[in-house]
């Protein structure tokens, strides 16, 4: 039964990945109140890892990173974006260049982690348990390319969807691409 467990996580990361790489190549339909959704929720998860940096302040400086690079990524997605009007809505089309680049880096992370902690826990088996363990907390709270990255997402993700949110706004006053008016 505990074998299934990381089957199911395995794939539900799969799906989750597929779903992501079909957002990031194509037209996609321009949703508000899911943008919305996820600002909240990245920008609510950004603060609360931003918060927890006080126990490191070193951290900050990664978050910066992270942070300049998403800023960065962001504005060069927001060039190369294109909108449609089709089937009475908005559509837009991301860069696919920059969405493959950020999977690439979170599914490349997520499986230097997970080989890192079996790693980990092949040592553990013949030393103190309780002392891997703590170590592998502690390779999450202060991991810099994890930092890096995850501050490279949000702020990416927050700044590309309030440019989307604008720029559909202007569309619409504007009345580009509607045959009614």
């Amino acid at each position: 039964m505990h074998h299934i467990t990381p089957i199911f996580i395995v794939l539900l990361v799969l799906f989750s990945m597929v779903r992501r790489t079909r957002r990031t190549i194509g037209f996609q339909k321009f949703v508000k109140g899911r943008m919305f959704t996820r600002m909240t929720l990245l920008s609510i998860v950004g603060v609360i890892f931003l918060v927890m940096g006080y126990l490191n302040p070193m951290a900050y400086f990664y978050d910066a990173i992270g942070i300049v690079l998403g800023g960065v990524m962001a504005f060069y997605a927001i060039r190369t974006t294109s909108f449609e009007w089709c089937k009475d809505a908005w559509f837009y089309r991301p860069n696919p260049w920059i969405g493959v680049l950020l999977l690439v880096l979170f599914v490349g992370r997520i499986a230097d982690r997970v080989y890192q902690d079996y790693a980990l826990l092949g040592t553990s088996a013949s030393a103190n348990r309780q002392f891997a363990e703590q170590a592998q907390l502690a390779t999450y709270s202060h991991d810099p390319i994890t930092t890096i990255i995850l501050f490279t997402m949000i702020t990416y993700y927050v700044i590309y969807y309030m440019f989307l949110i604008r720029k559909e706004r202007y569309l619409e006053t504007e009345g580009q691409g509607k045959e009614g008016k």
